[in-house]
């Protein structure tokens, strides 16, 4: 199997001042969209996962909380076993 990764071509429309900045720092406009989007991807999940934890309710903290306890309680109780 080939490790080398499938890329497609696309096109996009970029504010030319954005574009002159980028160019003054890179020779490889490619490499730095790409590197733009890995962060742009990983900053969506982060949201993602920040919402989801600021949604919780109180009940499903506690019984986290709980279930963290009696598992770690347990873990310990049966590491010398």
């Amino acid at each position: 199997m080939s490790n080398s990764v499938q890329k497609r071509r696309v096109s996009i429309t970029v504010d030319s001042h954005l574009l002159d900045e980028i160019d003054k720092l890179t020779d490889n406009r490619s490499a730095a969209f790409e590197e733009a989007l890995r962060l742009w991807y990983a900053k969506q999940i982060e949201d993602q996962l920040r919402r989801f934890y600021q949604s919780r309710t109180q009940a499903d903290i506690e019984f986290e909380q709980e279930w963290t306890t009696d598992t770690q309680d347990a873990a310990i109780a049966n590491w010398d076993e």
